[in-house]
């Protein structure tokens, strides 16, 4: 998934767990956040290596999909993030 692709999507400004996912279907990362708009957006910020580091760049260029899960609270993500 790259930047442009991620703009024609709605992400929801709302707490959830996304997950990042790879070229054969797999789970590259899974994560949660109190605004998954905003946290989703940042993985794709043109100074991702500076700010995340090398390996979560090259993990965002891997991935083909980026799936999310909204919740109701933080609490409940929190939850649903341990469980995947």
């Amino acid at each position: 998934m790259n930047r442009q692709s991620l703009k024609q999507t709605t992400v929801p400004d709302a707490p959830g767990v996304y997950s990042f996912i790879g070229p054969h279907k797999e789970i590259l990362y899974i994560g949660r956040a109190t605004s998954l708009r905003s946290r989703v957006r940042s993985y794709f910020a043109p100074d991702i290596t500076e700010k995340r580091g090398l390996a979560i760049a090259k993990m965002v260029e891997e991935a083909k999909v980026v799936e999310w899960e909204k919740t109701d609270s933080v609490l409940e993500s929190l939850i649903l993030e341990a469980n995947l």
